[in-house]
C-alpha cells in the first residue's frame, strides 16, 4: 500500500510511468479531430513539456512545471466543457493503455476534474 502524497503519481508508474502516459496520451491527440487543432504547430514540444509537467505535479509528483496559470494560459483557446471533456477522455485511454487499473484512472480523474474551472476560466466568465 502506497502513502504519502505522491502516492498516486507512484501508481501511475512514477516519472517514467507518466512519460509513458503522456507520449500515448499526445499520440490520441494527434489522431482526434476534436482537439488536434489547439496542439498543432511548432510548439508542439513545448506544449507537450508543459502539459507533462503540470500533470506530473497534480499528480503528487516531482516537477520543475514553471508554465503560465492555467486560466491564462488557456485564455485565448476558446476551448469549453466539451474539448476538457475529450482531453479527459484521451487521457484516461492512455492511462488505461500503459496498465494503470480503473481506480488509479478514476482517482486522477477526479484529480484533475478540480483544474476545469481554471482551464475555462474565460468560457464561464469568471
Amino acid at each position: 500500500q502506497l502513502e504519502g502524497a505522491d502516492q498516486l503519481f507512484q501508481r501511475l508508474g512514477g516519472l517514467e510511468g507518466m512519460m509513458s502516459v503522456m507520449d500515448r496520451q499526445f499520440e490520441c491527440i494527434e489522431r482526434d479531430k476534436r482537439l488536434n487543432m489547439f496542439f498543432e504547430g511548432t510548439k508542439m514540444n513545448a506544449i507537450k513539456r508543459s502539459v507533462t509537467d503540470y500533470l506530473i505535479m497534480t499528480l503528487g509528483g516531482p516537477s520543475d512545471y514553471i508554465g503560465r496559470p492555467l486560466a491564462e494560459a488557456h485564455a485565448v483557446l476558446q476551448i469549453t466543457d466539451y474539448h476538457f471533456d475529450c482531453f479527459m477522455q484521451n487521457l484516461q485511454r492512455a492511462m488505461r493503455d500503459i496498465g494503470s487499473d480503473g481506480e488509479t484512472v478514476d482517482e486522477a480523474t477526479v484529480v484533475l476534474e478540480l483544474t476545469r474551472k481554471q482551464v475555462l476560466k474565460v468560457h464561464y466568465g469568471n
